[in-house]
This record gives C-alpha cells, sequence and structure tokens, in this order.
C-alpha cells in the first residue's frame, strides 16, 4: 500500500503574490469607515425629527392672555424641541410693523418677557402663512 499525499491544485488567488498588504488594509479599512458614516447620516435623514415653524402675533394682548394662549403653547413646543420629538426651524415674529424672524430660537422665558403692540395685522399674518403653510401659528386671537 502506497499512501501519497496529494495537495489540491492552487487557487487562482493564492498564486498571486500579494502586493503591498498595508495599502490593501488601509484602502479595506477606509471602505468601511465611508460605508459607517454614509449609513450614520442616512439614519439621521430618516429619523430626524419633523422642521417646525413658529409664528408668533406680537399684536396687543392682556398679559394674562398672552401667558396662556401665546406663551405657555410655546413653552409646550420648546419641550418638545427638548425631547428631540421636533425641531423648531425658525421664529417670526408678526406686528402691525411688518415681520421679522428671530435670529435664533428663543427659550420659553424670552417669548414671554416679549412686549405686545399695535393692532392685529391680518394682511401680515396671511403672508407669514402663505410662505410657511405648515407654521405653528400662536396668537392671542386664537
Amino acid at each position: 500500500m502506497n499512501f501519497e499525499l496529494s495537495l489540491p491544485p492552487p487557487h487562482r488567488f493564492s498564486a498571486r503574490p500579494m502586493r503591498n498588504p498595508t495599502r490593501r488594509l488601509i484602502y479595506t479599512l477606509g471602505l468601511g469607515w465611508i460605508a459607517f458614516v454614509a449609513l450614520g447620516l442616512g439614519l439621521r435623514q430618516l429619523l430626524a425629527s419633523p422642521k417646525v415653524t413658529v409664528v408668533i402675533d406680537r399684536s396687543y394682548c392682556a398679559p394674562a392672555q398672552w401667558q396662556q394662549r401665546v406663551s405657555d403653547r410655546y413653552a409646550s413646543l420648546y419641550a418638545q424641541q427638548e425631547q428631540r420629538e421636533i425641531t423648531i426651524d425658525q421664529v417670526i415674529y408678526v406686528s402691525d410693523l411688518g415681520q421679522e424672524v428671530a435670529a435664533t430660537v428663543p427659550s420659553p422665558e424670552q417669548v414671554q418677557a416679549l412686549s405686545t403692540y399695535g393692532r392685529s395685522n391680518p394682511a401680515q399674518m396671511q403672508q407669514a402663512t402663505q410662505e410657511n403653510p405648515d407654521a405653528t401659528v400662536l396668537s392671542c386671537g386664537n
């Protein structure tokens, strides 16, 4: 009985000498990190909270009504943002003098401290709501 050890034929990949294994490792790791970042950005967009525009009517309002109808409702929206349920994209103040977009999202305390003046300007409110149809409108009148 003659036992001979037979080896399988060499594979196509093993016959090639490996060229620069460090470069291959860096290339593979680079592709992995790019895929990881792309997946993270995709999930962030997919799971992003809805953006909300808030329109605040600054026409004259009694302090008690301002607290109840505007300030408290804004504080509720702000709390939802803090819990990452929504994102307040922008806040637009509307008065009889025109519209003003807040530079940053104001805190509930800043909204409560706003002074109210003048009469309600339906044309300005209509323009603000037409430009932002999904906006949340806070006013003493609603």
